[in-house]
């Protein structure tokens, strides 16, 4: 365990603020459809133009600059996310609130870049305090449409070391405030741990269909809680329409280490 400190200025109202103040943000649409032989994996036929895009232009009506990549491989991912970390450290980009999504393949752990397994602890690592000081108390929301059925194979991850906490200083003479490293992030996945998601070819799978739903009709007045909580509500009824699966159900889950009230829409404030 390390621990690193970060000097920044950061004021008592930030740290007191009862909702995120979110003024720009960044979402970045991952759909993996195809991958390589090795892995063994059917294509996801279909994601792309009834999930990736449709789920982008919700996040661009909602004022987010958006990236939709397709196919990347676990190298394309990494320099995607070093790039956004490099613009925000040189002050070239600003952001208030990062969305990751990732359509692919998935087991308990990981999910599937084009060519391998990522663990998804590693993914989020990435944008976490001691990696990305410039997102620290801004909410990070990663969104998982992938089975997370268990395996003995928990795929190969991106190595970090993880921090127990990490230092900002709020201004000289002022004592050290300490921000735990998993702090603001919020984890979306589209099934239970051990469990198969959904997937459907010629519409969106029963999650982000619900998902892109809700957030279409989102109002000023909702918070992002209450909205995944509908969607929580509507993906359990969801009925598949093949006879072998009629009786299987799927349960949408999210895990929150967010400090404030979430609210995505821009265009209303």
């Amino acid at each position: 365990m390390t621990s690193r400190s970060t000097t920044g200025s950061i004021s008592g109202g930030v740290l007191d603020a009862e909702r995120y103040t979110i003024r720009s943000g960044l979402a970045v649409v991952i759909n993996n459809s195809e991958f390589l032989g090795r892995l063994r994996l059917p294509d996801r036929p279909g994601s792309l133009e009834n999930e990736a895009e449709p789920l982008e232009e919700i996040f661009r009506d909602l004022g987010f600059k958006t990236i939709l990549l397709t196919d990347v491989t676990k190298e394309n991912m990494e320099n995607k996310f070093s790039e956004i970390k490099s613009n925000l450290a040189k002050k070239i980009e600003q952001i208030d609130c990062l969305i990751i999504v990732m359509l692919t393949h998935g087991n308990a752990d990981s999910v599937y870049a084009q060519d391998q397994a990522v663990q998804v602890d590693s993914i989020m690592s990435c944008f976490s305090a001691e990696n990305c000081a410039e997102l620290i108390l801004k909410p990070k929301i990663f969104i998982f449409q992938a089975s997370r059925q268990l395996s003995p194979n928990s795929g190969a991850g991106i190595g970090y070391e993880k921090v127990v906490q990490e230092e900002v200083r709020v201004s000289e003479g002022v004592e050290v405030v300490r921000i735990p490293n998993e702090a603001d992030f919020l984890a979306v996945y589209s099934t239970a741990l051990g469990e198969k998601s959904f997937q459907q070819t010629e519409s969106a799978s029963p999650f982000l269909q619900h998902l892109i739903d809700e957030l279409k009709n989102m109002g000023v007045d909702d918070d992002f809680y209450s909205v995944l909580t509908r969607v929580n509500c509507q993906v359990m009824q969801f009925e598949p329409s093949h006879d072998a699966t009629k009786d299987i159900r799927q349960m949408s889950c999210f895990v929150s280490h967010l400090t404030k009230d979430l609210y995505l829409n821009m265009t209303h404030d």
